[in-house]
C-alpha cells in the first residue's frame, strides 16, 4: 500500500519534498520539531521551559499526536529561534484545508431511491443535532 502525500503542487523532478507546496502531517511536523530540538541540543523539558508550554504538549507534538495552535506554534518557533514558516511550512494552508466544508452525494446503482450523503463541515452542536433528527425522520 502506498502512502499518500497531500500536496498543492506536483512532484519535483528529483523526488525531493517541496515544502512550499506540501501540507505536513502531524507525524511529519513531529519529526521536524524533534530535528530542530536536536540541532539546538534541547530536550523536551528544555523546550517546555524555553517556550513556556507544558512538557506534555511538547511530547504530543513530537510524537505526532497533535499539532500546535497558532499561538503555541509561535512560542515553539521563538524558543527554537526559527521562523514559524520554517518550523511548520504552510501551516495556514493546512488550517484552511481542514476548515473547508465538503458535501458529497453519490447515487447507488442497485437502489435508485436512495443516495449516499457525506457532509464534512464545522457546525454548532445544535445544528448537528438538527441534521441528525432530519436524517432519522
Amino acid at each position: 500500500m502506498t502512502k499518500s502525500i497531500m500536496t498543492r503542487g506536483g512532484n519535483s523532478p528529483d523526488n525531493s519534498i517541496d515544502y512550499s507546496q506540501k501540507i505536513l502531517t502531524r507525524q511529519e511536523f513531529g519529526k521536524r520539531l524533534y530535528n530542530f530540538m536536536m540541532q539546538k541540543r534541547m530536550s523536551q523539558s528544555d523546550l517546555s521551559r524555553a517556550s513556556g508550554m507544558g512538557r506534555d504538549s511538547i511530547s504530543q507534538y513530537v510524537r505526532g499526536r497533535s499539532v500546535p495552535s497558532p499561538k503555541n506554534l509561535t512560542k515553539l518557533a521563538d524558543a527554537l529561534d526559527v521562523e514559524v514558516d520554517v518550523l511548520f511550512p504552510n501551516y495556514d494552508a493546512q488550517a484552511n484545508a481542514a476548515e473547508q466544508p465538503t458535501l458529497e452525494i453519490k447515487s447507488i446503482e442497485s437502489d435508485a431511491e436512495n443516495f449516499w450523503l457525506r457532509v464534512n463541515m464545522k457546525v454548532p452542536a445544535a445544528k448537528a443535532l438538527e441534521v441528525m433528527n432530519i436524517l432519522k425522520g
